[in-house]
This record gives C-alpha cells, structure tokens and sequence, in this order.
C-alpha cells in the first residue's frame, strides 16, 4: 500500500488531532526571564493489530474479511518482512522503510559478532510522502497528565556555588514538579556522568532530606571527579501515581573536583 492510496482511503477516518503538551526545555537561565518550550505527544493509548483490525471493519475500508482474518494475514506479512529485513533487505511499506541495524563496539574488522557486546535492533525512517501528509495536520495544545519535573536553581551548601557538587555535603534543588515518589524500582534522584551518560549513583527517596515539589535537599553521594547531570525519576500526577516512570534529565553540568 503506497501513501497515495493510503491518502484516499484516510477520508475514511476521523480527522486526524495529535495532542501534545509543552514542557519547559531548559532551567531559566536567559537573561531575559524567558523560557523556551518544547512539544510532547500525549500518548492516547497503546494499540495492538486487533484495534486496528477493528478499525478497519468499523469504518468500512475492509468489508470482505473478519477480525481474525485481518490479524492472521498481518501475523503473515510481518514474519515476511521480518525475514527480508534481518537478511540484508531494505523494505519499503509506504509509511517508510524499515532496516537492520546492528549496534555495539568491534575490537577489529575481524571481530565476530560478541551477543554480550553486540546487538541487533530494526530501524525506521518515515518517508518522504508520510512527511508531507504529516505537513497536513496541527496538533491540539493541552496539557498532559504527566507532571514533567523542572528545576529551575541549584545550591551547593558547601560552595555556595551553582555548579559545583561537594561529595558528603548538601545540595539544595528549587523547581516544579520535582516531588521523587512512587513504587517502581527506578524512582529516585539520580547523579549522572555527563560524559558517559551512565547513571552514577541514585538516591532514593527516602534518603531525602527534604522531598517536595518546590524542592529537593539530599547529601551528595561520593561521586567521582568529573561532570554530572541531575535526573528525577517519580510517577507523581496532577491526580494519581503514573503507570510508568516519569524521568528527566536537567540539561544544566555540575563539576566534582
């Protein structure tokens, strides 16, 4: 199915409204007082081949064929594409292509693949028709359950220094949004290497001096001399406690020395 045919057959369906919601992209740091934004998509939904095959009966663009019918024959082309993509082949489904890709670190050209060091993934690239149909449609502005947290000042007890972490003193956060709550095993305060991107160490919530959503004051683990990155993972909501963790990374480098 070409996106030409996919375009004629789109009448079928509702027009199309992606909601999004902006989230602060950085601390305020302009000297101005301004912030810029950036957009998310607020996920509706997690859909599986079934929804979309009622989808395609519901709305008459398939009429000939039943459910489990639809599901079947898609099972089918998948395993095909699969097979053609992880033996070399690019494959074209009009949406994009799809590819595989192969990731991971060789000690020399002669390296065997290393499944401890190596894997394989499939990519994807949207196509040059999917783009432009894309160029049709403006998003719905609002504002998403989700809680993104923002930090806006940090102060390093020790320093009095904005930039700087002191390992065994105190470090005080001031932002929105930034209460570390939850019971998945990932929630936290998190000291990452700025360089690596490798999370550090993690101080969980309950080793929090203080835990609110204006303000977090915990000790600095003993980090190691180098660059990090502050990141919050919580499932605080504007009502209750997200499924999956709400994580950010601040863009702002701190130095240990």
């Amino acid at each position: 199915m070409n996106v030409i045919t996919m375009t004629e057959e789109q009448k079928a369906y509702k027009s199309s409204r992606l909601p999004v919601s902006l989230y602060p992209t950085k601390m305020r740091e302009e000297e101005d007082g301004k912030v810029k934004y950036h957009a998310r998509t607020m996920f509706r939904s997690k859909l599986n081949m079934e929804d979309i095959a009622k989808d395609l009966i519901a709305t008459g663009v398939i009429t000939d064929m039943t459910e489990e019918k639809i599901v079947s024959v898609w099972k089918k082309i998948n395993a095909a594409v699969l097979d053609r993509i992880l033996n070399g082949s690019v494959v074209d489904c009009g949406i994009g292509t799809m590819y595989a890709t192969v990731h991971g670190s060789f000690d020399t050209k002669l390296s065997e693949f290393d499944p401890e060091n190596n894997w394989i993934d499939v990519g994807f690239r949207s196509s040059k028709e999917t783009k432009k149909y894309t160029e049709s449609v403006t998003p719905v502005i609002g504002n998403g359950k989700e809680q993104i947290p923002e930090l806006k000042s940090v102060f390093d007890v020790e320093t009095a220094a904005s930039d700087i972490l002191t390992p065994g003193g105190q470090i005080v956060l001031r932002g929105k949004n930034l209460l570390v709550a939850g019971e998945n095993e990932d929630i936290g305060l998190y000291f990452v290497n700025a360089e690596t991107g490798e999370e550090a160490t993690c101080v969980k919530s309950e080793k929090l001096a203080k835990n609110s959503s204006t303000e977090l004051i915990c000790t600095v683990p003993a980090l190691a001399q180098g660059t990090y990155k502050l990141k919050v993972c919580t499932q605080k909501s504007k009502t209750k406690p997200t499924k999956e963790t709400v994580a950010e990374v601040f863009t702002s480098v701190f130095s240990v020395n």
